[in-house]
């Protein structure tokens, strides 16, 4: 007897979105979508930014899954880019193939762009590559972060077995300015030489507008006396901010990031509004 086996079909996304100032308001004027990746909702705020909810109604991503997300903010405009919910990858299957996530930002002249997901879940098992491409303009100014947890510490799951590979690469007026490779397996995960047992790591980047260095040398000292415990760190390459996480509470990393955040918008380091509106999502 022949044994025929089943290959599980992939659920491939994308997402393509553009976004202008019209009349000193952020609209997204075009948008295509390829499978189950939309944008939920936009919100106009009275600073004349856009906040935007991007939306993947699977939930999660299995093995040989692909989403692919690119953005591009247009001249004068100010955009805050979301996800109403954690992202999952889920545990693969041994010979299945790497979840894979791609996503390309372009910010052109004068603008800002923020890209703040919530945190990604990944399942024990899991096999993520994701690639990540931020272009700059010269004059304009960006905010961006991740947010991994590893296992699913309250279900006493641990990140044992499975790999994430992750790539990010700034580029500012075609220089590129920042770049890091990440690499997790579960035995970085436990080691002391790798994350050392922490199930929790995040980075913000962030990178101001051409004439505020000043502003933001004086923002990150006071990000040092606000983001002083342990578990953080607070590095300034140039023009480039660093915050780094790592423990075990997504919360706890997402309420310091959003700290930070409020901190720089305040301190006038991105081009646009200093009001430094929160999406309402954050809130529910």
């Amino acid at each position: 007897m022949n044994l025929v086996i089943q290959q599980q079909p992939t659920w491939s996304a994308g997402l393509s979105l553009q976004l202008e100032s019209i009349k000193d308001q952020t609209k997204l004027v075009h948008q295509e979508h390829l499978g189950p990746l939309r944008v939920q909702k936009q919100f106009s705020q009275d600073d004349g930014s856009c906040h935007i909810y991007i939306l993947h109604p699977p939930g999660g991503l299995v093995g040989g899954d692909c989403l692919a997300v690119k953005i591009r903010g247009g001249a004068s405009t100010q955009t805050l880019i979301t996800s109403p919910s954690a992202g999952k990858a889920y545990r693969c299957a041994e010979n299945a193939l790497p979840q894979s996530v791609n996503q390309v930002i372009d910010v052109q002249e004068n603008a800002h762009l923020e890209w703040l997901p919530q945190e990604t879940i990944f399942y024990d098992g899991a096999k993520a590559e994701i690639d990540n491409q931020v272009r700059l303009h010269a004059s304009s100014s960006f905010l961006g972060w991740e947010i991994q947890t590893l296992g699913r510490r309250a279900s006493g799951e641990r990140f044992l077995n499975g790999s994430i590979d992750q790539s990010s690469r700034i580029w500012r007026a075609e220089k590129l300015c920042h770049r890091e490779r990440l690499q997790v397996s579960g035995n970085s995960q436990n080691s002391a030489w790798g994350l050392s047992n922490s199930s929790v790591l995040g980075t913000l980047v962030a990178l101001p507008r051409e004439d505020a260095q000043l502003s933001l040398e004086h923002a990150v000292s006071r990000l040092r006396e606000l983001l002083s415990g342990q578990s953080w760190g607070v590095t300034l390459r140039g023009s480039t901010l660093l915050v780094r996480y790592l423990g075990d509470s997504a919360e706890g990393c997402r309420q310091g990031f959003g700290q930070a955040r409020l901190l720089l918008v305040e301190s006038a380091v991105f081009n646009g509004s200093t009001l430094g509106y929160e999406p309402r999502i954050w809130k529910t």
